[in-house]
């Protein structure tokens, strides 16, 4: 082989070994800084799903969020191996506080403060129409956009990086919130003036800012006197339905629907309908919005089939 072309061939063969070499340098590379990515963004552990949804919200479609109570009453949920190990491995954890998680409470003493977001515990939430011990605050929409706001402010101090990111979702998200806190009013607002009732306190964030009074089966002395009220009037016949069709309110439980209330329902001369304030019943991808969204369609389905006793009875008929 003349020298001249074996030369030509050398060239060519470290040409492409090198372009190669770069090429896999340029990938290698490539891995290195998204896999720091991911083990550098904060790692967040909430405790129920309504959680999750708004830290999603902040956080990214794909961020690192473990939820602790999928099933079962939040009151008495008791955190497993598993769960202590991904609540001490947290960046952040994001809890309501006690009132909601009351047997949690014990094992987050353990754990030291500055990793843990207790929303309860934080300020700016709109409390009007509700019950000032109703812990359920995620469901007013423009609560949620405030708890969004809290958490995008701790990942941002965690991850400083990302900081407009966070903050500017939490602004888009609170721009949808108060759209429909809006349609959530204007869908119950024409309820203000029928009975609600409630298994235990669990709505009045839900009904309130729509001026709806619920009255709980459960809690303070005052809401447990008007359900009891409300009670008599449908043992004595004096709240029912008389000779129309339908319901003169509604009382609402949570999922899944039981006799028991059902039969409390009927004494008490009202429709009953258990509604699903943890999504437990939603996919496991459903947004917040698919949660209050549902939540009112479920109420509605109750609340649609009230009596309008502002028409005379003998036009009813």
């Amino acid at each position: 082989m003349p020298s001249s072309l074996l030369q030509t061939l050398r060239v060519i063969l470290a040409a492409g070994v090198l372009t190669w070499l770069v090429a896999g340098c340029g990938e290698e590379h490539t891995d290195t800084v998204e896999d720091k990515s991911r083990a550098q963004a904060p790692r967040i552990v909430v405790s129920i799903a309504p959680l999750a949804m708004l830290a999603r919200e902040v956080a990214g479609p794909d961020s690192n969020i473990h939820t602790l109570i999928s099933s079962g009453d939040p009151h008495q949920y008791a955190p497993r191996v598993a769960d202590r190990a991904a609540m001490e491995r947290a960046s952040l954890l994001v809890w309501m506080g006690p009132a909601v998680e009351s047997v949690m409470a014990r094992q987050m003493a353990l754990l030291p403060e500055e990793k843990q977001l207790t929303l309860l515990n934080a300020e700016g939430y709109e409390l009007e129409g509700a019950d000032q011990g109703d812990p359920h605050l995620w469901l007013r929409p423009r609560n949620a956009a405030r708890m969004a706001a809290h958490i995008a402010n701790r990942l941002a101090a965690l991850d400083p990086i990302h900081t407009d990111d966070y903050r500017q979702r939490a602004r888009d998200f609170s721009r949808a919130m108060a759209n429909l806190q809006k349609v959530q009013d204007r869908a119950l607002w024409g309820y203000k003036d029928v009975p609600v009732v409630t298994t235990h306190l669990a709505y009045s964030q839900f009904f309130g800012p729509a001026g709806i009074k619920a009255e709980s089966l459960s809690g303070s002395d005052n809401h447990q006197h008007g359900a009891r009220t409300m009670l008599d009037q449908g043992r004595n016949g004096t709240g029912g339905n008389g000779d129309r069709e339908g319901n003169r309110g509604c009382l609402f439980g949570e999922v899944p629907a039981n006799d028991r209330d059902r039969q409390t329902a009927a004494h008490l001369g009202l429709g009953y309908r258990a509604l699903d304030p943890l999504g437990r019943n939603l996919p496991e991808d459903a947004g917040y919005r698919q949660l209050m969204e549902k939540l009112l369609s479920d109420a509605r389905q109750c609340l649609g089939q009230i009596v309008d006793r502002s028409i005379p009875e003998s036009q009813a008929r």
